[in-house]
């Protein structure tokens, strides 16, 4: 029996601006890579949403085409604010190519190693 589940609903750019920023963001992403960021990032707001479930309505709430990382930690300040507290923005390094692959990579066996 297959257990694989699809997921779906629709986006209205037309009305809702934080809907446009997605498909915006969608098209710009090549045709492959679009159902793996969709998968991570459902999976990344159900982390938020276990933490605290008002966390990835107030981000997406929020987001704008202006808003920048110091805006989303702010508001995971407000939400975190013990766990947040020696979190400085200004410190992190965005990783270069190959140790994004790197880190991808190491990401998904860290994470099968937890679900196996």
């Amino acid at each position: 029996m297959d257990k694989r589940r699809t997921i779906a609903f629709k986006l209205n750019p037309d009305v809702n601006q934080t809907d446009k920023i997605v498909c915006d963001t969608l098209d710009s992403i090549p045709q492959g890579e679009r159902s793996r960021l969709n998968r991570a990032a459902l999976t990344a707001g159900l982390a938020l949403y276990r933490q605290d479930p008002r966390t990835p309505f107030l981000l997406c709430e929020l987001l704008t085409k202006e808003t920048t990382f110091s805006d989303i930690v702010n508001i995971l300040r407000s939400l975190f604010p013990k766990e947040m507290a020696d979190f400085n923005p200004s410190t992190t390094i965005p990783p270069s190519s190959q140790q994004e692959q790197k880190s991808d990579e190491e990401t998904k066996k860290n994470a099968m190693k937890l679900i196996n």
